[in-house]
C-alpha cells in the first residue's frame, strides 16, 4: 500500500490537547488488534501486515505525539509515559474494551509502561496479550547507534540539521537484515512521512525515549515479570540494536519466557519479514 493511501483514509482523534492520526480497518465482530510503531517511523511500518490480518481481525493503529502525521509540538518534552496516555486515550475514545497489541522498538516501552498500570488498576481496557518485537526492553540490551547518541547529546539540533534520506538509507540499511534491505521505495516514503510537518526537527526530542527507558526500568522490568497478560517476543536476531543478545536477557529475567526467533531478520521484522510474523501472531492470538 502506497503511504499516501495509508493516510488518505484515516482521522484524527483529540487527545490531550494534540491531534493524532488513527488508521483504522473495521472487521465487525472479530477481535481488535492496536499497533504500536516504532521510533523514528510511524503507523505505515504495519501495511504490510495488515491485508492478512484483517481476515481475522479489526485494525487499529496510529502514529504517537511526534511522528507521521500527529501533532509534532516544539519545544516540546516527549515522554513514554504520554505516549501510553495517548494510547489509553485512544482506546477509551473507540470504545476498546479489550484488545491484542503488537508494539515495536520505541513502543515496547509504551507497552511496558501500560502492563505495569495494570498490575494495580483494574479499570483499565484490558490487553488480551501482547506480541512484542525487537525493541530496547531492557536498557542494558539497548546497542545504541552513533546517530541516535548524537541526537541525544548536547549537538542534537545540529544532527538534525545534518541528517539527510542518505543517512536515513545509511542508518536503517544496517539495522535491516542482510538479506532483506529496505527498498528505495520504503525510504521514500519513512523519510516523507517522517518530515510531514517539519517533523525531522524534532528528533532530537523524541529520542528522550532512552533516558525514559534507564529512569523507569525497575517498573517497566517488573511488568514483564508479573504481568498476567501473555506475552510472546519475536526478535530479529540480525538487528545489532535489539537482537538475539536481547533473547538471552529476556530468557534470564521474564518467568516462562515465550519467543520466536526469526532467522536472518534484523530489526523491523513488520517490514522485511511480515509474513512471518503474521503466522506468529495468528498462532498466539488464535490459540
Amino acid at each position: 500500500m502506497d503511504y499516501r493511501i495509508w493516510y488518505k483514509d484515516g482521522k484524527y482523534l483529540q487527545c490531550g490537547g494534540h491531534e493524532i492520526f488513527v488508521k483504522e480497518y473495521p472487521n465487525e465482530g472479530k477481535p481488535t488488534i492496536l499497533f504500536l510503531h516504532g521510533f523514528p517511523t510511524s503507523s505505515y511500518d504495519w501495511a504490510k501486515m495488515w491485508p492478512e490480518l484483517h481476515t481475522y481481525f479489526h485494525l487499529i493503529a496510529f502514529d504517537f505525539l511526534g511522528f507521521g502525521y500527529s501533532s509534532k509540538p516544539y519545544p516540546y518534552d516527549y515522554t513514554i509515559e504520554e505516549q501510553a496516555d495517548i494510547t489509553e486515550d485512544i482506546m477509551e475514545q473507540m470504545e476498546i474494551k479489550n484488545c491484542f497489541v503488537i508494539a515495536h522498538d520505541y513502543a515496547v516501552s509504551v507497552a511496558q509502561e501500560l502492563l505495569y498500570r495494570r498490575l494495580s488498576a483494574a479499570n483499565l481496557p484490558k490487553i488480551d496479550k501482547l506480541l512484542l518485537l525487537n525493541g530496547g526492553l531492557f536498557p542494558e540490551t539497548h546497542l545504541t547507534r552513533p546517530i541516535q547518541k548524537l541526537l541525544l547529546g548536547p549537538f542534537g539540533k545540529l544532527a538534525n540539521m545534518l541528517f539527510g534520506k542518505q543517512s536515513l538509507k545509511k542508518n536503517l540499511t544496517q539495522v535491516f537484515g542482510p538479506n532483506t534491505p529496505p527498498s528505495d521505495e520504503e525510504i521514500d516514503a519513512f523519510w516523507e512521512i517522517m518530515n510531514y510537518n517539519n517533523g525531522k526537527r524534532i528528533f532530537s526530542r523524541t529520542i528522550n525515549y532512552i533516558n525514559d527507558r534507564k529512569r523507569n526500568r525497575e517498573n517497566w522490568v517488573k511488568a514483564l515479570q508479573e504481568t498476567r497478560t501473555p506475552l510472546i517476543l519475536v526478535n530479529g536476531p540480525e538487528d545489532p540494536v535489539s537482537g538475539i543478545h536481547l533473547v538471552a536477557r529476556y530468557k534470564e529475567l521474564v518467568p516462562n519466557p515465550n519467543f520466536v526467533i526469526l532467522d536472518d531478520i534484523g530489526h523491523y521484522p513488520n517490514v522485511e519479514a511480515p509474513a512471518a510474523v503474521n503466522i506468529e501472531a495468528l498462532k498466539f492470538f488464535q490459540s
